[in-house]
Order: C-alpha cells, then structure tokens, then sequence
C-alpha cells in the first residue's frame, strides 16, 4: 500500500515554479535580511567618483550600514562574509521603462490577444527576471491596475522582484488591450486621471497625443501636477511632441524613426522651455532598435533559460518562435544615423536624457533589456561605462525622486547591492548575470 504524502502548499508552489522554469530557484523572498558583509571586490558608488579597492560593504536588515574598505571597516562577529574578490560591487540597477506584462514577443496586439488572461502570471515572473538580473528598481510604464498589486506584494516579501513604481494604464484615443484607458474629451481626460491617481500610480502616461482632442492633453498634465505627479509621454512622431511640449510635458519616450532629425520648430520650443528655467527629461530607448538585426538573426540568446524564467512553457515557446519569425522582414537602413542626429540635437539644447530599456517590445526579455540598453548607450550613445552606470543607478533614482534611499551605495540607504565578474568600466557587458544580488537587504543571488 502506497502511503500518501500530503505536502505543504508552499512546496508544492516552489516545486511547481522549478519544473515550469527548468532552472533552480533563488533564496526565496521570505529569507532574512542580512547582516552581510560583502568584502574585497572594488566598489563603484554609483555617483560617478572613484573607484574603491579592496572595499567593504556592511548591510544591516534592509539598509547599508557602513560602506568603506578592509583596512577602515571591520567586519562585525555574525555578519556573513561574502567574497566579492575579483568583482566589482555596485548599486543595484535602475530601469524607469519597462513593461512587466510583455515578454520579448515582435507584435504587442497579437500578444494581448493571445496571452491577456495570463498577465497576473506573467508580471511576477518578469519581476524575478529583473532582480535576479540585478535590476533592484523599475517603472512600469504600461500595465493594467493590478500591477499595484505585484508591487504591494514584492514589498510585503510574498513574491521575490525589484521596487516598483507604476504608471498602471496609459491614457489614449483607442484600446490597446488591458493596459490602456480611452479618454474623450477634457473632462473624461480629467476624471480618467483622478481615478489613476486615486488608485496609487506613481506617474500619469498617455499616448498618440497628436490624436487626442484640443487640450485633452495639456488637462492630463496639469491635473497629475496638481496631485505632485509627472506625467510621461509618447515622443515618437513630431506631431505628438508638438502636442506634448505644448501641454508641458514633463519627460518624453522614444526618439521616433519617421524623421531622419526633429524640425526647426521643435528645436525652438525645446530650447525656450530649458531658457525659461523649466527641465526637460527624455528616454530614448534605443538598445532594441540598434540591436534589431542581431536580435533578428541571431536567435542564440533566446535560448539562454533566464529569458523565460517562470514564463509558462507555451509562451516562451511561443516567443522564440515568434521573434525568428521576425528575421524575415526587411531591416532599416537608418536607424543608427537617425539616433546619431536625434540624440545629438537633445544633448545640444541641454535635454536630459532619461535610462529605460523598453523591456518587453521586440527580443527586449526582462533577463536582458536593460543590459543591452546599457550596451547601447556606451556602445552607441558615446557614454563613457561610469557615466552610463551612474545614469542607470543615482541618476535614475533622482529622476523617479527616490535618491534619498536608493541608488548609491552609501551609509543609510536600501541595501540595493550587486556584484560581477570583472570590470565593467572596461567591459559594459559584464552587469548582464551579476553573481551576487541583494535587495533590501535580502540575498537573492
């Protein structure tokens, strides 16, 4: 006789999740936080100054408590030490453009319609992609309302994920799938924007601006800021960013690829906002443009497991398949000199630029977007990796107001810590798979 064996439902959850993923899982998101002491690797603080060798971080529940060197900080009795020998330690990475519900699949409508029912599914398994990536902190900028939800319960230590900040659904003319709200007219623009505010979202988003009514745009703005919120836009015609510097957007998306550089009237308008005292903030998400061809033809990424952590089997299948499916269309031949002029035109006028990967639209997986942005903006963009790296950490977080707590590695603040193999300063690359991951004090990986 065959005794049955009645097992916890938490272990049934995990057993489940290993033989979804078909890899092992992390320190789950119930383990203690610290005390840790990361110890020998060089230290970059994600402000930009100079690198510390031979450092010494000490982390304490969900803070940093002393960040120095062997020779200045001792190691306390009970604290795990954690060999960072031959790495380099560094704030946990931002990314202020990501969308949790999508997964890497080329046509975004199709995808809703096929997978929509799944997304209560899909977003906490994104949201482990991201922190066992490194990536302590996003912004969601496109999800339904229940994004909030993931989010209270990666705070309340249910589900393992980065810190999030969250747009819910953006503002538009017309459906696009459960991530989206049809605004009409001023007031319905208005009403729409309360109810989002009221919800909990952590910044307003609208797109197709050049399609809305007269001032249906410039109501959304002024009502978020009237609430203390920003409000983010699609930039990516000329006609929406008319519409969106006349309503005083706060921070633009997208370069937009139909002109080969933004036209003289543009050029004006943003250069007697900056004139005025009033900043401009831009993400141009370029990494999954300039890497399109790659990602077209060379499908050998996808079959790295992380792509697709927790992702139901179908789905991923489906997005493999899908993204080499792709490779048969025809590639631009413009894009880099479209980006070269677009994000030369930006930095002469003294816009800032904003990081964001724009994961999950075409290859984009939440394993590797915002690697690959990285990539581009050295690679590309004609960053030095110090000054890429402190866009993705201190900067970031300033951007999405949260610096006093995250961002660098500093007494008192989160401990938001990573560590890789080697140096990137010399090669970017290396923040793909860090090694060691902790957030808030929690080890991850």
């Amino acid at each position: 006789m065959i005794q049955k064996i009645k097992l916890p439902v938490s272990i049934l959850v995990t057993l489940v999740a290993i033989v979804a993923g078909g890899v092992s899982q992390p320190r789950g998101a119930t383990a203690p936080a610290g005390p840790f002491a990361l110890v020998g690797g060089t230290l970059l603080h994600g402000t930009g100054g100079t690198p510390v060798r031979n450092s010494v971080v000490l982390t304490n529940r969900e803070r940093i408590e002393k960040v120095g060197t062997v020779a200045s900080v001792p190691v306390p009795a009970g604290y795990e030490r954690i060999s960072t020998e031959g790495m380099t330690v560094l704030p946990g990475l931002w990314d202020p453009h990501v969308h949790l519900i999508y997964a890497g699949y080329p046509n975004l409508q199709e995808y809703l319609q096929k997978y929509g029912s799944q997304l209560d599914t899909i977003m906490p398994a994104m949201a482990e992609q991201f922190l066992l990536s490194g990536v302590t902190s996003i912004r969601d900028l496109g999800a339904p309302l229940t994004v909030l939800t993931v989010k209270k319960r990666i705070q309340q230590g249910e589900i393992p994920g980065p810190t999030i900040y969250a747009a819910g659904p953006f503002l538009t003319t017309a459906a696009f799938g459960p991530h989206s709200i049809v605004v009409t007219d001023e007031a319905d623009a208005r009403a729409a924007t309360r109810r989002l505010l009221d919800a909990g979202v952590d910044i307003i988003k609208f797109v197709n601006a050049d399609r809305m009514q007269p001032g249906v745009a410039k109501a959304i703005v002024r009502e978020a800021h009237a609430r203390g919120k920003k409000a983010t836009a699609h930039g990516r015609s000329d006609a929406e960013i008319r519409v969106c510097l006349d309503a005083d957007i706060d921070e633009l998306q997208h370069i937009g690829y139909e002109s080969p550089e933004y036209p003289s009237d543009i050029i004006e308008s943003i250069r007697r906002r900056i004139a005025a005292g009033r900043p401009l903030f831009w993400s141009p998400t370029v990494g999954t443009q300039l890497d399109a061809d790659e990602i077209a033809f060379d499908h050998e990424f996808l079959d790295d497991p992380r792509n697709f952590r927790g992702v139901p089997q179908l789905i991923a299948a489906d997005v493999r398949q899908a993204v080499a499916a792709y490779s048969a269309r025809p590639a631009r031949s413009d894009t880099r000199k479209i980006v070269d002029r677009k994000i030369g035109q930006l930095r002469e006028l003294g816009v800032q630029l904003v990081f964001g990967s724009d994961e999950g639209s075409f290859g984009a997986t939440a394993a590797q977007a915002t690697a690959r942005e990285l990539e581009a903006w050295v690679r590309d963009l004609g960053f030095t990796p110090m000054a890429a790296i402190s866009r993705a950490t201190l900067e970031a977080a300033k951007h999405v107001g949260a610096d006093r707590d995250s961002g660098s590695l500093a007494d008192g603040k989160f401990a938001d810590v990573i560590a890789v193999e080697g140096n990137p300063l010399r090669h970017i690359d290396v923040v793909a798979n860090p090694t060691v991951v902790i957030k808030h004090g929690r080890r991850y990986k």
